[in-house]
């Protein structure tokens, strides 16, 4: 082992199995570090990760006792946790903003110092405002309360939306385009703004946190070049996959209406608060992160190309 691999830390991501914890995982682990996946099963972490060099572990941040243990070694922990279901919640289970991204932080930060991690690297989200009426911004900002109260060293990253081969918003556009051949079915107006951040740019953004300490007690917005609408960002989808329909924009209220019958039925179909979670609009402010790295975002157009030809 050289001196240069000796120097690398010990990295352990949690929600390792996730769309944003893989493609972690991935990326650390093709930079030589040693990566450790944590997940609430390690069997599912062993099957996701089988052909990569990559030690499983178990734990679930909404019970501490899981924890105890489970960062033994750990230099640097990579926090990316979401719960089962994402948006939609299911508070019977304990799969809410505030059990997992609120307490669930806290639980993980109580039991990172007392295994003496060095470091915390935080994914929370554009928007994350303790004053906020949503209560997934009130969630991440308790969440990135803890970790600047922790004493440990950190870096927050708040990111826009994040597509990518795995992610589930934007492959359930091309889903629902190939099963539809008359019009694709749009919640709201479309008129909401994003810039969304190809998640190879985010994962390498987070080994650059990781390798170099570079962002040390920052809290920084991170999104892609390119500010679009909704409806802008399904066009580009359409014409990158060669799915072209007409959107039908579908009223906020009857969805709503659905959205309530969908709470009565068992298992996270969709809900009302979900439905105000995919209208919100959410536009990193990159000014701070082009302070702190020197790299180039790719924009979505160019990034959906280079992926899907790889498919």
């Amino acid at each position: 082992m050289s001196a240069s691999d000796q120097a690398r830390p010990t990295v352990l991501v949690a929600g390792a199995t996730g769309f944003l914890g893989a493609s972690f995982v991935r990326e650390l682990a093709a930079r030589g570090h040693r990566v450790i996946a944590l997940g609430r099963d390690a069997s599912r972490v062993r099957r996701r990760f089988g052909d990569l060099p990559v030690e499983a572990r178990a734990g679930d941040v909404t019970r501490p006792e899981s924890l105890q243990g489970a960062f033994q070694g750990v230099e640097t922990i990579v926090h990316c946790v979401q719960f089962s279901g994402f948006p939609v919640e299911d508070p019977s289970r304990g799969l809410t903003f505030m059990e997992v991204d609120g307490q669930g932080t806290r639980n993980l930060v109580d039991a990172a110092r007392a295994a003496g991690v060095q470091r915390l690297v935080y994914l929370s989200g554009v928007g994350a405002d303790p004053s906020s009426n949503r209560m997934w911004y009130r969630a991440k900002a308790l969440a990135e309360e803890s970790i600047r109260d922790s004493g440990i060293g950190y870096t927050i990253i708040r990111p826009s939306w994040v597509y990518g081969p795995e992610d589930r918003s934007l492959n359930l556009f091309i889903r629902a385009l190939r099963l539809n051949p008359l019009c694709f079915p749009q919640i709201g107006d479309g008129a909401q703004r994003l810039n969304p951040l190809y998640v190879e740019d985010l994962a390498a953004v987070v080994a650059e946190v990781v390798e170099t300490g570079a962002a040390e007690g920052e809290t920084f917005e991170l999104g892609g070049p390119v500010t679009y609408t909704l409806d802008e960002i399904i066009r580009i989808t359409m014409d990158v996959s060669a799915l072209r329909r007409p959107i039908a924009h579908l009223p906020v209220p009857l969805v709503k209406i659905a959205a309530s019958l969908a709470e009565l039925l068992p298992g996270q179909l969709l809900s009302r608060d979900a439905v105000d979670f995919l209208l919100q609009s959410a536009v990193a402010d990159n000014s701070r992160f082009h302070m702190l790295f020197q790299r180039p975002l790719a924009p979505m157009p160019d990034a959906l190309h280079a992926y899907a030809s790889r498919r």
